[in-house]
């Protein structure tokens, strides 16, 4: 063996902090992840599997929320058509979207051409492409993108204070370049800036629509609360309807037991109702405190149902109202779905992302729309006034993000505005 050799197979000491979890807790959070389909999934198996579980009627719960004051697993086509239908987009636009969604690839590009998609279908290419620009503000951020770039590019521009020498190699469509470092003698960046890039852009996510199912098996979308209001007061319900109850032969259990040898079948048998039954409680009460916690900060947007009215709303931020993990919060809204004035759609349309200060996407939308009504015909506002005028009110945002907006909302540069 060589000194080189010896010197890399040096034993060496390394102190590592790791959290091990309980089976118990472990399995907590798994049904706390479930979808009701994959709940209800889990709890036949048991039934199938344990001589002494079978399932009964399901129940109800009613919570009244008048201290609100007046003032299968989710599919990736199922989370996108929600948002659709939830939308104030006018129906021509909101068909053009959904056929967009239709053309998807599982992970959630869209790579086929807008030209191939126009024929035969009653949308120009103009129209299809506007619907693009309308589909890549759905949730998941970064969804609709012909490329990696595009789905990087994305969500670089939704955030805030992102790396500028990140976003010009995006808007360059220029990562091979970064991807390869002897390459970065050739552009205007310094080594360090280009690592910082580097990192900045690796925080993004290339496969948004991951955590989503691609099959299209999910024909009815089940809620988990349901939110009903009344005098512009919220009742909330835990929906149960499609959930049976789990019981336990106690009476056969302790007869068979008694006459039985070995009695450590019996336990293990009797422990797994016992765990499965406390998951699915602890699931439930879970599900309820967020429920009531996003109804109460979400009052606005689910008494009306205008997305201008949702606030942003975080898992951290959430999960520390909660004295919960943030961990937690995620198991606890993925695939999981709210009913409000009979629309259904994904509990995580309630926890919008914030663009800028205390406003979401949807608020500063709603105001720019506004700006622009109220502007004068004849000296229509630029961007660049639209920008100053936001920054009057403290909200910061880049005449980029206004144009982006801006054409999202179909409402033309100034120049097209302008009436003589």
């Amino acid at each position: 063996m060589t000194r080189l050799q010896k010197m890399v197979l040096k034993p060496k000491e390394q102190l590592v902090t790791r959290l091990f979890l309980s089976p118990k807790l472990k399995q907590n959070l798994t049904v706390l992840s479930y979808s009701t389909y994959d709940l209800v999934a889990a709890m036949k198996d048991l039934s199938e599997s344990d001589p002494f579980v079978s399932l009964g009627k399901s129940q109800e719960e009613s919570h009244n929320l008048e201290w609100l004051k007046d003032s299968e697993s989710e599919s990736l086509l199922d989370h996108l058509l929600a948002q659709v239908r939830l939308s104030d987009w006018n129906n021509k636009v909101k068909k053009a979207v959904k056929l967009l969604i239709y053309h998807l690839a599982d992970d959630g590009y869209l790579r086929t051409d807008l030209a191939e998609i126009a024929q035969g279908a009653e949308f120009s290419i103009d129209e299809l492409q506007k619907a693009k620009e309308f589909l890549q503000t759905l949730d998941p951020c970064g969804i609709g993108a012909k490329d990696l770039n595009e789905c990087l590019l994305i969500q670089a521009e939704q955030k805030k204070d992102f790396d500028q020498v990140a976003l010009q190699i995006l808007l360059a469509d220029d990562l091979e370049m970064l991807a390869d470092p002897q390459k970065w003698g050739l552009t205007q960046f310094s080594e360090k800036q280009l690592e910082n890039a580097l990192a900045c852009i690796q925080t993004l996510d290339p496969a948004p629509a991951s955590e989503y199912t691609t099959g299209t098996n999910t024909q009815y979308l089940l809620p988990d609360l349901i939110f009903k209001v009344e005098d512009q007061r919220l009742t909330i319900e835990t929906f149960q309807a499609q959930i049976p109850e789990l019981l336990f032969d106690e009476q056969t259990f302790q007869e068979l037991k008694g006459q039985a040898k070995e009695r450590q079948y019996f336990t293990e048998q009797k422990q797994r109702y016992l765990e499965l039954k406390n998951a699915i409680e602890q699931r439930q009460q879970t599900i309820l405190r967020l429920g009531k916690y996003v109804g109460e900060y979400q009052h606005d947007f689910l008494i009306t149902l205008q997305r201008e009215k949702l606030k942003p709303l975080g898992l951290k931020e959430t999960a520390k109202a909660l004295d919960l993990a943030p961990s937690t919060i995620s198991r606890a809204i993925k695939d999981k779905y709210i009913q409000c004035q009979n629309k259904i759609f994904s509990l995580k349309m309630l926890f919008p992302r914030q663009v800028a200060q205390d406003l979401s996407q949807e608020r500063i939308e709603y105001d720019l729309q506004e700006l622009v009504k109220a502007e004068n015909s004849l000296e229509p506002l630029s961007d660049q006034q639209l920008v100053a005028i936001f920054a009057k009110h403290g909200v910061e945002l880049s005449r980029r993000v206004i144009a982006k907006y801006r054409k999202k909302l179909g409402i033309p540069n100034s120049y097209h505005r302008k009436r003589s």
